[in-house]
């Protein structure tokens, strides 16, 4: 998504780790003016500590079925040498060992939306917390529908799906059809098997939170087409 939209003109700064956060807030990067999105890996922390009144924002958030990610996740880590998680071991186990006996990657949404490390236990408190921020401050997007939540973040982004220039970048990096670039070919875990209940319930609270972004991404379609139609005449090619 960052090389998306820096071949569609728009200046990205990535603040991924929070000492990174704080910098940016110490160099006054959102009221400089100089940056139309930010990438974060802490999207609350991000919001309290470089917004502000004058300074406003709106998070571009693509979800995924709990469960889908973390089979997606065992089957990429095993083979992706060039990342630094690479676990070349999980090859020799079965996906249903992984989660029985290793994964411990669990309610991971919900405790990053709330601000907690990853080896302390979520609550309903939390879930509540991280739907209300959602609620508040996201457009949600849809890794199962990615041609229509593409669309959305362009309208809220300004961006013109008319010029040929978006077309080119959109050729570029999605084939044309807003397809996963950096999708990796694995094994389908349908919902009847126990590997994926499993998951679903040791990931409870992520799997609510999930339903929960459902629901708002159908309640958000009417407000984003209502912008996409008002203010298309004013949106300037990019």
């Amino acid at each position: 998504a960052k090389a998306y939209y820096r071949c569609m003109g728009k200046t990205v700064g990535v603040v991924s780790q929070p000492d990174s956060i704080l910098r940016a807030k110490e160099k006054g990067l959102v009221a400089s003016g100089k940056i139309d999105i930010i990438f974060a890996s802490f999207p609350e922390y991000t919001i309290e500590q470089l917004f502000d009144f004058s300074h406003k924002t709106r998070v571009l958030a693509m979800f995924r079925h709990p469960v889908d990610r973390l089979v997606s996740k065992f089957y990429y880590l095993q083979m992706a040498t060039w990342e630094k998680t690479y676990k070349e071991e999980w090859r020799d186990i079965s996906v249903l060992e992984w989660a029985q006996y290793i994964n411990g990657d669990n309610n991971h949404m919900v405790k990053k939306l709330a601000g907690k490390l990853q080896n302390i236990t979520a609550t309903e408190i939390d879930l509540n917390f991280a739907k209300k921020t959602i609620k508040n401050r996201f457009v949600v997007g849809l890794v199962d529908d990615m041609a229509e939540s593409m669309r959305r973040f362009d309208v809220i982004m300004g961006i013109n799906d008319e010029t040929k220039f978006y077309k080119s970048c959109n050729r570029e990096y999605f084939g044309g059809g807003k397809k996963k670039t950096n999708s990796n070919a694995h094994p389908y875990i349908g919902a009847e098997r126990y590997t994926y209940q499993l998951l679903a319930e040791k990931n409870d609270l992520d799997v609510q939170l999930y339903n929960y972004v459902l629901e708002l991404y159908e309640e958000q379609k009417e407000v984003i087409d209502f912008f996409a139609n008002t203010s298309s005449a004013a949106i300037a090619p990019v």
